[in-house]
């Protein structure tokens, strides 16, 4: 297990909030580790002074870690408006040690609904919102649903080893499958 892999899984038992970064393409993300594994850590992810849902990243697309707690203001806020206490595994997903395992418990537990991030071919970095329909032995099959709301009439095959994120539970997905239909 990497160092910073390692790090995560240290605030994950004294429940720290710590930001993740991706020096490749920019991006940052600030939760709680509520679950981590070799290959991958689930954040209760924080912005803004709330908790939204979650986000899966793989260790190969982990750059950096740092606490991001790590003075007495933030961590008097995080405290006040309840980060700590509300931090929790996501329900029904016991541990994250692969992609699928992750996948059939989204499936279950939050109506399939998640936005998959993989790198294609040529390593651009592509989205799909919408609702996983199979996990099978190497890959998934995911419906997206287009920024219009409306549903795309190819489903999405993704080989795990593509994916980089899958964020699931938050509201931006509720609002997504509140307003698109159940498909």
């Amino acid at each position: 297990m990497n160092e910073m892999m390692k790090a995560l899984e240290a605030a994950a038992q004294k429940g720290q909030v710590m930001a993740v970064y991706r020096d490749e393409t920019g991006d940052s993300w600030s939760g709680i580790p509520v679950l981590t594994g070799p290959g991958m850590a689930v954040l209760a992810r924080q912005q803004d002074f709330t908790l939204d849902g979650y986000l899966a990243i793989g260790a190969g697309e982990i750059s950096g870690v740092e606490q991001y707690d790590d003075n007495d203001f933030i961590r008097r806020v995080m405290k006040g408006e309840g980060i700590y206490q509300g931090a929790k595994p996501p329900a029904g997903i016991p541990s994250c040690r692969d992609w699928k395992e992750l996948l059939e418990g989204i499936r279950k537990n939050y109506g399939g609904w998640c936005i998959a991030e993989c790198a294609d071919e040529e390593g651009e970095l592509c989205f799909y919102v919408g609702k996983v329909l199979t996990l099978e032995q190497n890959h998934l099959t995911l419906r997206p649903v287009g920024a219009d709301g409306r549903w795309n009439s190819e489903a999405a095959v993704i080989p795990y080893e593509d994916l980089c994120t899958v964020s699931f539970g938050g509201n931006y997905l509720r609002v997504y499958r509140k307003y698109t239909g159940e498909r």
